[in-house]
């Protein structure tokens, strides 16, 4: 396989993931992932952990359901790629708003199947100066709020 091939195979992964997100294709995940594979997902703090194709499919389902609900839609961009992984980012919007961000890390079998997906997002992430995102902070996290206050000022 070229580089240019290796590329554009992952690039069309990449739209076809793109697709069944805003699509909300709860079936289509079952020809992606291989029946024992391992999905992770890390969104705002909370992580979703399941294991073999039935407890994704149930997942990915739940995932789907909120997607609509909050009328969340995502742009994917392939960042790099080699035989076995693919990663990609993702910016999104959520209730209208452009907000949400991501990345997700693919690892593929030799049949081209997902045999691991590792996806960390931020549904709200803001600028470093955002008022409402400092204060998110410090209510969530205190002393790490404070500790990157502390370093803004001596920097």
């Amino acid at each position: 396989m070229t580089t240019h091939d290796l590329v554009s195979s992952a690039a069309a992964f990449v739209a076809e993931a793109e697709r069944m997100t805003n699509e909300r294709d709860v079936d289509g995940i079952r020809a992606v992932f291989s029946e024992d594979a391992h999905q992770i997902a890390t969104l705002d703090g909370l992580l979703i952990d399941a294991r073999g194709i039935e407890e994704i499919h149930r997942a990915w389902g739940r995932m789907c359901v909120f997607m609509e609900a909050r009328r969340m839609y995502v742009s994917k961009t392939l960042v790099t790629a080699d035989p076995t992984t693919i990663v990609n980012e993702w910016v999104g919007e959520v209730a209208g708003r452009r907000t949400a961000r991501g990345i997700e890390v693919w690892k593929l079998d030799e049949a081209g199947r997902v045999v691991e997906q590792r996806l960390y997002g931020f549904l709200d992430a803001r600028p470093e100066p955002s008022l409402v995102q400092n204060l998110r902070m410090l209510v969530a996290h205190p002393l790490t709020a404070l500790g990157y206050a502390r370093a803004r000022r001596h920097a």
